[in-house]
């Protein structure tokens, strides 16, 4: 046998389980890193979840307060003091509906995108009652028959537009605690 040949095979000899070894190292390692990478993620993602809990907590409480605000008997009791228009009223409410709302946009981002479409549906739903029963009224009517208006018609509907949306936001919030 050649001298460089023999030479060249007791080399690879060595090399051959040297690489072998290598690359089984190289794989434990790389799976080692990656375990612990997703364990950092995951212990990451608990400690924002325990971090964001409260925060959406407070922000379903914060629209559950905002469609009680919004609701039509609530307006009429807040804003219906006997002296008002109709069209007074009708603007008081309306204007109600809409601070609130934009008072509580920033809600938005910590409740579920259903959610806060429910909510923007509802609102709009509220606005379009008084919008609509104000049309209807006579045009020296008073905040008063305005208001019976308003009622009447959730009775007739038999439907307050906020109901459904706070029993969602319940029952998502169910969910989630």
């Amino acid at each position: 046998m050649d001298p460089l040949l023999h030479d060249v095979l007791e080399i690879l000899k060595f090399i051959i389980p040297s690489l072998v070894v290598l690359a089984v190292c190289y794989v434990i390692i790389n799976k080692v890193m990656e375990d612990h990478q997703n364990r950092l993620q995951l212990e990451l993602r608990k400690q924002n979840a325990s971090l964001l809990t409260p925060l959406k907590l407070q922000a379903y409480e914060r629209m559950i307060l905002f469609l009680e605000r919004i609701s039509p008997q609530m307006l009429i009791n807040n804003y219906n003091d006997g002296t008002n228009t109709a069209r007074g009223l009708k603007h008081l409410m309306e204007s109600s509906v809409t601070q609130e709302y934009m008072h509580n946009l920033s809600q938005q981002i910590y409740i579920s995108n259903q959610a806060w479409n429910i909510i923007k549906v509802v609102k709009e739903e509220v606005v379009q009652l008084i919008h609509e029963t104000y049309e209807n009224m006579e045009m020296d009517a008073t905040g008063v028959d305005l208001s019976k208006a308003i009622i009447d018609k959730m009775i007739a509907d038999n439907s307050i537009p906020t109901h459904k949306a706070i029993d969602f936001l319940k029952a998502e919030i169910n969910l989630y605690f």
